[in-house]
């Protein structure tokens, strides 16, 4: 049976894990940058939508994202597996902008907006309009389970793309719906290859099937799921077949997969393997690619470490070559040199030296009390801001 609650230490080091990755700094454009940022966000992603609320709600009713392929019939499956209308579906696409979530209404609890995805905004919108979860009760869905109907994953909007991955992330069980015209796409694969990599619980719906290519096709995808380790994975057919006044489809067709879903939801032990696998499966993914994560900082580092250094070596060069300017006396030309020579002819250097009270006179030499002396002060550093300037410039450049 399944545990009530996931140990203090292990939810402590995911929520570091969830804090660090977040705050890492990864500005630098280094090779790869992209890659490594696209990690950084699917990690903090998979942590705060999935990982860290399951384990504060291990007996939480697990969570089936329905996605897939444009036009494999998702919304419509998920209709006729409720047996009511709660998500639309159309010819137009991107159809679903709204990922819809559908729960017994016994559950109800279980998915208030602080206890499931609470990163993801709320709507009422019924359809679909706009970027946000709405969140359903329907006696058709059974009590221990939630369907979720995603937006395409291979949507021409690249919103409703980036949604339906996130929501992927957060499924215990990933429904995969594809049909015969479509299943051998590129897309779908490249999701499920990452669901096999995490051990995530999948089960694969053939949509759309005709009777005459039923075998072939079955058979081809089946050896396709068995090559990229997913031989386990349930393959349910559904049959190509015609709608009735409401858009669903024939209960024989969906009876199926609606009563596997049902075994699951039924027996507490059945949920928790499955959940179990899945969660299992995103911890060891977010470790492993928290290394990947760590090293690309290593990387930054030494990178900012590289540009500290050129910039000390190159402002040091500067620092040098002002300090050398005023020391070998190459500063005194053009104005300075003139304003020199007026303070020493006047006589007012001389003056300074005698030995009577020499530290005032050369205070007044060098103040208002003395004008030429003061020329001479401002055009000095007049000349040395001057030589800061170019040398600094230098250097930036």
């Amino acid at each position: 049976m399944p545990p009530e609650n996931a140990s203090a230490a292990l939810l402590g080091a995911l929520s570091k894990l969830l804090t660090e990755t977040a705050a890492a700094p990864l500005r630098l454009e280094v090779a790869g940058i992209e890659g490594i940022r696209a990690t950084q966000v699917a990690l903090v992603d998979q942590l705060s939508d999935y990982i860290l609320p399951r384990l504060v709600q291990l007996d939480a009713p697990v969570i089936v994202v329905v996605g897939g392929s444009t036009g494999a019939g998702k919304s419509t499956l998920v209709n006729s597996l409720i047996g009511e209308r709660m998500s639309e579906s159309g010819v137009l696409r991107p159809t679903t902008r709204s990922p819809v979530l559908v729960h017994n209404p016994a559950d109800r609890e279980w998915f208030l907006p602080d206890r499931v995805l609470p990163e993801l905004p709320r709507t009422s919108d019924l359809a679909n309009r706009v970027s946000a979860l709405r969140v359903a009760a329907a006696s058709g869905v059974p009590q221990g389970i939630a369907i979720l109907d995603a937006p395409d994953i291979d949507s021409i909007d690249e919103g409703n793309r980036k949604l339906a991955a996130q929501l992927l992330a957060a499924a215990d069980l990933w429904l995969f719906v594809t049909s015969a015209a479509r299943y051998a796409d590129q897309v779908p694969w490249d999701y499920l290859r990452q669901a096999a990599e995490r051990s995530t619980s999948v089960a694969v719906v053939l949509d759309r099937t005709p009777h005459d290519a039923v075998t072939e096709v079955r058979g081809h995808l089946a050896r396709m799921m068995t090559s990229r380790g997913l031989s386990d994975s349930p393959l349910f057919t559904i049959m190509e077949s015609p709608t009735d006044h409401e858009g669903l489809l024939p209960a024989t067709e969906v009876s199926p997969v609606l009563n596997w879903l049902k075994d699951i939801a039924a027996d507490p032990q059945t949920r928790w393997t499955v959940m179990k696998r899945t969660l299992d499966g995103a911890i060891r993914y977010c470790v492993y690619r928290a290394h990947d994560l760590a090293d690309a900082l290593e990387a930054q580092g030494a990178m900012a470490a590289d540009l500290y250094g050129m910039v000390d070596d190159i402002y040091g060069v500067a620092r040098d070559g002002a300090g050398t300017a005023v020391a070998n006396g190459s500063l005194l030309s053009g104005e300075l040199l003139s304003a020199w020579r007026d303070f020493e002819q006047s006589g007012d250097l001389l003056g300074l030296f005698e030995k009577k009270r020499f530290r005032k006179r050369l205070a007044d030499g060098f103040s208002g009390r003395n004008q030429r002396g003061a020329d001479l002060l401002a055009t000095a550093g007049a000349a040395v801001l001057a030589l800061a300037v170019v040398q600094a410039e230098s250097a930036a450049e």
